[in-house]
């Protein structure tokens, strides 16, 4: 049947605005919640007998507080718990809060992950320090974490058996120190690194560090457009928006997306638990 051009005019509007209406409701309601689990290798230099095999698993940007689904959080914790690691680590914002009255809820959460019964590191993040970047909040935060048998790293380092960890405090608190952080790390053999925000590594030298950092903070930017990218990222370097980073000098990079938003939106950027398969080279 033949149509009018006013008829194909009407039916091509609706369509549009379907589809506009569509993926509006994708964003909001379907995509933040999407969870996407990758699997990634991870040689290391001098690796441990003990660790080869291993399974790392990374969990970052939570934000247990008013925008995030809690029980969404509970299932996401529920499913990392599921990749059976032997080594869990937690990158930073596990909330989002003005003081420390999101620390009942987040240490509740946390608990998820049975720290007690499998080694859990967490550092914290730029939204754990609440309003003001407020030091006492963080330090509440993770004191809690620990009680319920999380290790917290805050510019430190530790070795489990023969590899060694470190893990800084965040960079946007003005308290990251990595002259501390390495001071014990071993420069012969490779290591793990966590800080929260990936702008952290160009902060220190190619000399400092051998190994695999790994970090969060940017959700992935979020929301990714074909042909557009990622309009909005936290970050000053934009190399360090999501994903593998091959930075030379025997680094390399993993941004994890993280699995909370600041706001309840995403688009072509799922949120993110990442797998790491840990060998010997």
């Amino acid at each position: 049947m033949n149509l009018s051009r006013r008829q194909f005019l009407n039916n091509a509007m609706l369509t549009t605005v379907g589809g506009v209406a569509g993926a509006g409701y994708y964003a909001w309601q379907v995509a933040p919640h999407w969870i996407e689990t990758t699997q990634i290798a991870m040689p290391l230099v001098g690796l441990p007998p003990y660790w080869q095999g291993k399974r790392l698993v990374q969990i970052s940007d939570l934000h247990v507080g008013p925008v995030v689904d809690y029980r969404y959080l509970q299932w996401a914790l529920e499913l990392a718990v599921a990749q059976r690691p032997d080594l869990m680590v937690i990158t930073g914002d596990v909330m989002t809060c003005q003081f420390d009255e999101q620390i009942d809820a987040a240490v509740k959460l946390i608990a998820r992950v049975k720290p007690e019964d499998q080694l859990t590191i967490v550092i914290p993040g730029n939204h754990d320090y609440g309003r003001f970047y407020r030091g006492n909040v963080a330090t509440k935060l993770l004191d809690r974490l620990q009680r319920i048998g999380c290790l917290p790293l805050r510019n430190s380092s530790t070795v489990i058996e023969g590899l060694t960890i470190a893990g800084t405090d965040d960079l946007w608190s003005r308290r990251l120190r990595f002259d501390q952080t390495l001071e014990n790390v071993d420069r012969a053999r490779d290591a793990l690194l966590l800080t929260h925000n990936p702008d952290s590594v160009d902060y220190f030298g190619n000399e400092q560090f051998r190994g695999w950092i790994l970090s969060g903070h940017t959700h992935g930017g979020q929301c990714r457009f074909p042909g557009v990218g990622t309009p909005i990222v936290p970050i000053e370097n934009r190399r360090y928006t999501r994903g593998l980073v091959e930075l030379g000098s025997g680094r390399t990079l993993y941004v994890n997306r993280g699995l909370g938003y600041k706001e309840q939106v995403r688009f072509g950027c799922a949120p993110e638990i990442t797998v790491f398969e840990l060998a010997a080279v």
